[in-house]
């Protein structure tokens, strides 16, 4: 398979993230970085399993660019950056696209269901970044990129995450799991359909 040149949709979508989820953050609290709570994302895209069934479909992708906290947005956004400039091309744009929106979209559905209402409010890029960083380990394992450049990258979007988990959950979050096992299982199936190798790029 030949990859493409240019990361469009990693582009596209951090530039949405960023400009969306600050927007957002100073309609409900008057400045970019002030203090806000879950439920009040929820009228500007944060998802639970209830509004899927009233077929608010739109909520499924405008979930995953909104944040309750913005430095941890900005986090995000460098991490799915960093991690799609260089994944993007190996699959495809819209296969790229595909992976973000059923990692992020499984893994923040299911977080969903471990907060007790009205508090499950599905938002964030985290799940999806962990879906594109389950590529990026496929992308090492087959040793399609063993750079020590892309390793790093790789281990700057989990450790951290993985970290935090950790301290605050004393365990992996359900829909960080979630997240990534959905990115393992798709990138997987990309990457030994199209029999995409270093000599690829």
């Amino acid at each position: 398979m030949k990859s493409q040149k240019y990361p469009y949709i990693t582009i596209a979508i951090s530039i949405v993230t960023i400009v969306y989820s600050l927007y957002v953050n100073v309609q409900i609290s008057g400045s970019f970085f002030g203090k806000i709570k879950y439920v009040e994302l929820e009228p500007y895209g944060g998802v639970t399993f209830s509004h899927l069934w009233n077929l608010e479909l739109w909520r499924i992708f405008v979930s995953q660019i909104i944040h309750f906290k913005q430095p941890h947005m900005l986090f995000n956004v460098l991490s799915f950056a960093l991690l799609g400039l260089i994944l993007e091309k190996y699959i495809g744009s819209i296969r790229f696209f595909i992976l973000w929106l059923l990692s992020g979209t499984f893994g923040t559905l299911i977080s969903t269901l471990t907060v007790e209402p009205p508090w499950n409010i599905g938002t964030g890029a985290s799940q999806a970044v962990f879906g594109v960083s389950a590529l990026g380990i496929l992308v090492i394992w087959k040793k399609i990129d063993t750079s020590f450049l892309f390793k790093f990258i790789v281990g700057f979007a989990l450790i951290p995450a993985l970290l935090l988990d950790l301290v605050y959950a004393h365990h992996p979050k359900l829909g960080h799991i979630v997240g990534f096992i959905t990115g393992l299982a798709i990138g997987l199936y990309y990457l030994n359909k199209h029999k995409i190798t270093h000599g690829s790029n």
